[in-house]
């Protein structure tokens, strides 16, 4: 794969991350690389940009490269997983379980993506489609999970959850979260879900503070369907939020379905990458 054109996806119209962006725009260019300023990039920050170009973003670019921390990542993958192209992250935040690059060590590692240096991982994509009798009336894709909780109360929520049409359980708890491998280290885990590897093609269904302690996370394969319904909510309704953004407030008549999505997402790994390292660096292990 050769790589002659970047799209470069500054922090969500935050201005402050324009050193590092002009670093790395620099370091590409100086390669003979193509750079272009992805939607996400703040006014602020000049360059060419992405939707000045009226063309497809497969056509202008060969990779995004994200600069910020994983909510960055997860803003620009809501945009690039409907056009198939590849992206890499360059970490600005805490954590940083999605973006590979390190900013102390930039040249290195912008070398190696520009030598061919690195492995390409497809990730499973999370579609969530709510229906109110048996009608779609929302639908949504998230790299990471999809959440259902109580919202701004301190009440419980009620609700059954179907797998492939069967019964599975009746919950009382603060929500749910339904998540892919890659979101498996995000709210998952905070939720006592497991860290599951991020290639493997499953999801993983975790209660929040269930009422009920023997209620207990659960994987299954990602091509099962899941069905959460027979919400009993609290007045002000529960939320659903995607990849932690709210997109639906629900009344309880609704039946939310969760699948795999058609499509999936390509993220680079810079050579050589080791997810257990990632894991005992981010998480402190011994």
């Amino acid at each position: 794969m050769k790589i002659s054109k970047i799209g470069l996806f500054g922090k969500f119209r935050d201005s402050s991350v324009a050193p590092v962006m002009d670093r790395v725009r620099a370091l590409l260019e100086a390669r003979g690389v193509r750079v272009l300023l992805g939607s996400t990039t703040s006014a602020e920050i000049d360059g060419e940009r992405i939707d000045e170009q009226h063309h497809p973003l497969d056509q202008l670019i060969d990779v995004a490269m994200v600069v910020g921390g994983d909510g960055t990542m997860l803003n620009a993958a809501r945009i690039l997983c409907t056009h198939g192209v590849p992206m890499v992250g360059v970490n600005l935040g805490r954590l940083g379980f999605l973006t590979d690059i390190p900013q102390g060590d930039l040249e290195t590692n912008l070398d190696a993506l520009l030598d061919g240096r690195f492995s390409v991982e497809n990730r499973t994509l999370l579609k969530t489609t709510v229906l109110k009798d048996d009608v779609s009336i929302y639908e949504g894709v998230s790299l990471n999970d999809a959440v259902i909780a109580k919202g701004n109360t301190g009440r419980l929520i009620e609700f059954e959850t179907r797998i492939d049409g069967r019964f599975v359980s009746h919950t009382r708890s603060d929500g749910i979260i339904i998540a892919t491998p890659t979101g498996s280290t995000a709210y998952s885990l905070s939720s006592g879900g497991p860290i599951v590897y991020p290639t493997l093609s499953v999801l993983s269904i975790a209660p929040i503070c269930p009422h009920t302690l023997s209620n207990r996370p659960i994987i299954i394969s990602d091509d099962a369907v899941v069905d959460i319904c027979a919400f009993r909510t609290p007045e002000t309704r529960a939320i659903l939020s995607l990849d932690g953004l709210i997109v639906h407030q629900l009344s309880g008549e609704e039946t939310l379905r969760l699948t795999r999505a058609d499509r999936k997402l390509s993220m680079i790994r810079i050579d050589p990458h080791d997810h257990f390292e990632v894991l005992r660096t981010k998480l402190g292990w011994g």
